[in-house]
């Protein structure tokens, strides 16, 4: 049906319309988000410093002169659309790791069998009185 040149246009645009819709559908069902991106410039955007470079189709890899960031290409864009996604919902991430981190103190060990995950349905059964 694409290769007709009639309404190949209005078919693709159709597919990809249901595609989105039993994606967002989905993703409401799953408790997720979906957020519909611009793709235009992911391609050649650098993740790490926002720098866009066009390179041809056929260059598989990402490299920014920029600030030397290199990359596969695909994983590249990934990266942008997903940080694209990220920001429209408000969710930001802190540049730079913690300068100190600690662990708590006064560890009480836990036997696997006694660890329930929120959630799970043993969480309505009553739990077993200690041995």
């Amino acid at each position: 049906m694409l290769e007709s040149p009639k309404n190949s246009r209005n078919i693709a645009s159709a597919a990809w319309h249901t595609f989105r819709r039993m994606l967002k559908y989905t993703c409401e069902r799953e408790g997720t988000h979906f957020v519909a991106v611009e793709p235009e410039g992911t391609t050649k955007e650098c993740v790490k410093c926002g720098v866009e470079t066009a390179k041809p189709l056929w260059v598989r890899e990402h490299s920014c002169p920029a600030c030397g960031f290199e990359a596969d290409r695909d994983a590249s864009v990934a990266w942008n659309i997903l940080s694209r996604g990220l920001s429209e919902l408000g969710v930001v991430h802190s540049e730079e790791t913690p300068v100190e981190t600690t662990l708590p103190t006064g560890i009480t060990v836990v036997p696997a069998q006694r660890v329930v995950e929120a959630g799970s349905p043993a969480l309505a059964e009553r739990a077993p009185a200690s041995e």
